[in-house]
């Protein structure tokens, strides 16, 4: 009976002699280890950072760095060599500049990543974004040197080619973090992948009459009511292009929203106007299975269409702030504590994790800043 190596070998079965019979094979930006069962070499090769076992194959598998390699040296007493084209699986390495890293081996690294996240629950958007970053950081070819410099070198490059917004900083440094983590077994503590500082902006509200006249210009019933039904229940562009005919409770004025930002369910208003332009918007027609379907069968309308409708109607209903559906939800949240709701209340109906992002809204409620005076008016009408 062959012995696992990660328990121990079969009862009567000795250990085999430390160092003894290790093979360490270069393959697609890994270090296949194999050895016979030997305590000794299992708590050294548990030692290495990024290490996993392959049941399938009966090969531990650790990712191909220069730290790694020197660890293999170092605590299995052998030096990683290249495989054969057998081993490789019968094809050279396409060229990507960087050491051990060919086309392959950036295919396996990725594909790996996305598992990875897969397995996390990660959405399909954030996956997308991620496996970007983690795709133009191989593209550099560095994963084989100084891991550490090269994210810094890496994220100081895109941060020098300018347009470069706090947001997108902040994105590339979580998918950096991920990657290093889950495929390169590097922990982030121990690399230059700082998070930038946040940025103070106050979010941009549309008065009532900028938002009636935004209204009156939106043309097409389908828009009418997408985008009343955003404003009304203070959604995401994500989240209103995503609800089905049974989201809407009628009975009880309430709208579910499903897996909204971190996979959460809430509900929140169902607006007696905005339900009207859906029904006219419907006409008694059943849309299927989402309440606002797209040009493609089976699918949603899209966030794009939605936001390029937004622009549209902004531009005719001559408003000059920007406009985004994002601000509607901006609005939405000022409007209602302008109108005395407690701000724990619209917290839930927002779906904020934090009460102190919904507290921002405090800073820009003409409700709040309306009580107070300026001094230069108090001087001009003599007062005190």
């Amino acid at each position: 009976m062959r012995s696992d190596p990660r328990s121990g070998p079969p009862s009567g079965d000795p250990a085999s002699p430390a160092h003894s019979g290790v093979v360490a094979v270069l393959s697609r930006g890994e270090i296949h280890l194999s050895f016979p069962f030997d305590r000794d070499l299992v708590a050294r090769v548990r030692a290495l950072p990024g290490r996993r076992w392959d049941p399938r194959r009966r090969i531990w598998r650790v990712p191909d760095t220069a730290e790694a390699r020197e660890a293999v040296r170092r605590e299995m007493g052998v030096v990683p060599t290249a495989p054969t084209s057998t081993e490789s699986g019968g094809g050279a390495p396409g060229k990507s500049g960087g050491e051990g890293l060919g086309a392959t081996t950036t295919g396996d690294l990725l594909q790996r990543f996305d598992e990875e996240m897969r397995l996390r629950g990660y959405a399909p958007r954030t996956r997308k974004a991620y496996l970007g970053h983690a795709r133009r950081f191989l593209r550099d070819g560095r994963v084989g040197g100084d891991l550490a410099n090269s994210l810094r070198e890496h994220v100081l490059a895109r941060l020098r080619g300018g347009g470069v917004s706090r947001s997108y900083h902040n994105q590339l440094v979580s998918a950096l973090r991920l990657f290093c983590a889950t495929v390169l077994g590097r922990p982030p503590d121990e690399l230059p992948l700082d998070r930038p500082r946040r940025d103070q902006r106050l979010p941009t509200v549309l008065s009532r009459e900028e938002l009636r006249r935004f209204l009156e210009a939106l043309r097409n019933p389908k828009h009418a009511a997408i985008l009343a039904m955003a404003y009304s229940a203070g959604l995401r562009v994500s989240e209103v292009v995503r609800l089905r005919p049974e989201d809407l409770d009628r009975d009880r004025g309430l709208l579910l929203v499903r897996g909204g930002k971190g996979r959460k369910d809430r509900y929140t208003l169902l607006s007696t106007t905005a339900l009207g332009l859906i029904d006219a918007y419907l006409e008694g027609a059943d849309p299927g299975r989402w309440l606002f379907p797209g040009a493609r069968p089976g699918r949603y309308l899209s966030a794009r269409s939605v936001q390029k409708v937004t622009a549209a109607a902004r531009r005719r209903a001559g408003i000059t702030k920007p406009l985004t559906p994002h601000v509607l939800r901006h609005s939405f949240a000022t409007h209602l504590l302008e109108g005395g709701t407690d701000v724990r209340f619209i917290q839930e109906l927002l779906g904020h994790a934090n009460v102190r992002t919904t507290e921002l809204y405090t800073q820009v409620s003409q409700r709040q800043l309306g009580r107070i005076r300026s001094p230069l008016d108090a001087q001009e009408a003599g007062e005190e």
